[in-house]
């Protein structure tokens, strides 16, 4: 359906990771090591593409700790498996453990700071009372539908529900002293909201979701990154972020940049390819911005960017550009990158001349081969 499309590409893009072959059913019970804990399973072998996934802000899962003075637990049942831990564990990674529920020996967990339940089959969040050291909280791909029971994670810095079925961002405020991360790629959000209380965000992810404006975020005033690519947006409004140092708007519905970057001062790097633009305005509101992505847009001009004296990075790449005389009006002083490829004067025979004489700082020209020394 239209309200669903981008889920599955998205998905499809995010890289695969970090999963270890297994075992067949048949043979000895898998042995996964926890901090001190290692822990013995007996279901059933994964398949080889049953992978978990990894996406942009690199989580990573390594298994930590010791295999000396362990505890040994079958697990026999993945619905609600009775695993035993140590009660000063300061990691546990249950990746692709086909689990439908939070096991119930993590509950009390005090000592531990990161919990890894990627890609699996998990319905709630539950069973995290007393997690009062736990700092990341790692729910990738599971079937989580409501956010609920973090009221005892009061340590919580980093929270990822991407890749569930949420439609409704509420029951966060127990975490507006400590979070700063929150990423809910690829459920089924429709409106931003909820986020009032989280004084301390530093980053949010709501790309592949189901939003059609932006709003109810001028309260994060620490916010630096903003991911929003991949929804239905289309207005520049919103935006009123004293901090904001990237912002991602990749594939929307904007086709007028108007006056939306004016309350973006510190803005660094801004992504707003895959849309309808037709016009470059706007940009006398951000003369620090040092990366700009306008790729695949309907842009017939370079203009109106005289004031981005910083800039490094230019993505023009797959618009309508047809004369080498907009070049003139790049100003940057230190421009390394420009992306102008599948437009009208990329054809010309002498492109690559035309382009270095009149930038040139260059560096790269295009993605192909033209890296220039």
């Amino acid at each position: 359906t239209d309200d669903e499309d981008g889920d599955d590409a998205m998905k499809n893009e995010v890289p695969k990771g970090e999963t270890e072959a297994k075992e067949s059913a048949n043979k000895k019970p898998d042995i996964q090591i926890f901090g001190s804990v290692r822990v013995a399973t007996n279901k059933p072998a994964a398949d080889a593409e049953d992978h978990g996934h990894s996406h942009g802000h690199g989580h990573g899962h390594g298994h930590g700790g010791t295999c000396s003075e362990h505890e040994t637990k079958k697990t026999e049942n993945t619905d609600d498996p009775d695993l035993k831990f140590a009660p000063n564990i300061p990691e546990i990674d249950l990746t692709n453990e086909r689990l439908r529920m939070i096991p119930k020996g993590i509950s009390g967990l005090e000592k531990l700071q990161k919990l890894t339940l990627r890609t699996n089959a998990i319905g709630e969040i539950s069973r995290l009372s007393k997690m009062r050291s736990l700092k990341e909280l790692d729910l990738y791909e599971n079937k989580i539908s409501k956010i609920d029971g973090l009221d005892e994670c009061p340590a919580l810095t980093s929270l990822d529900l991407s890749f569930n079925e949420i439609r409704k961002i509420e029951n966060l405020s127990s975490l507006q002293d400590t979070l700063t991360h929150l990423y809910l790629i690829a459920n089924k959000i429709t409106t931003i909201e909820g986020l009032d209380s989280l004084k301390h965000l530093e980053m949010l992810e709501l790309g592949s979701n189901r939003l059609r404006k932006i709003g109810n975020i001028s309260k994060l005033q620490n916010l630096k990154e903003l991911f929003i690519g991949r929804n239905k947006i289309t207005e520049l409004k919103g935006l009123e972020l004293k901090s904001l140092e990237k912002l991602s708007m990749q594939s929307n519905r904007v086709v007028t940049i108007g006056d939306g970057l004016k309350g973006l001062p510190m803005l660094q790097e801004l992504y707003l390819s895959h849309n309808g633009i037709q016009r470059m305005e706007g940009f006398d509101a951000i003369p620090q911005l040092k990366v700009l992505d306008l790729g695949g847009n309907q842009i017939k001009k370079i203009e109106n960017i005289e004031a981005l004296v910083e800039l490094e990075e230019l993505w023009m790449n797959n618009n309508f550009l047809t004369d080498f005389e907009d070049l003139k009006q790049i100003k940057a002083r230190e421009l390394k990158t420009i992306y102008l490829e599948q437009n009208p004067l990329s054809k010309d025979p002498d492109y690559e001349n035309k382009v270095l004489n009149a930038l040139p700082t260059l560096t790269q020209l295009d993605a192909d081969v033209r890296r220039l020394f």
